[in-house]
């Protein structure tokens, strides 16, 4: 039986990523953040918690 995950949108590069295998995850305001890399989760942080692809 295999599970499948909802993928989610890397704040920063708009990638698509499964949470469960996620490079960096950044908890904030109550939120969590996951992202495809380290380098993104540290662009994530430098530009105050906000990324390039989230909704407007």
């Amino acid at each position: 039986m295999s599970m499948t995950s909802e993928k989610v949108t890397d704040p920063i590069c708009g990638m698509s990523i499964d949470p469960a295998t996620a490079a960096a995850t950044i908890e904030h305001d109550g939120t969590t953040y996951y992202f495809c890399s380290q380098g993104c989760a540290d662009t994530f942080v430098a530009n105050g918690y906000t990324g390039a692809h989230q909704a407007k």
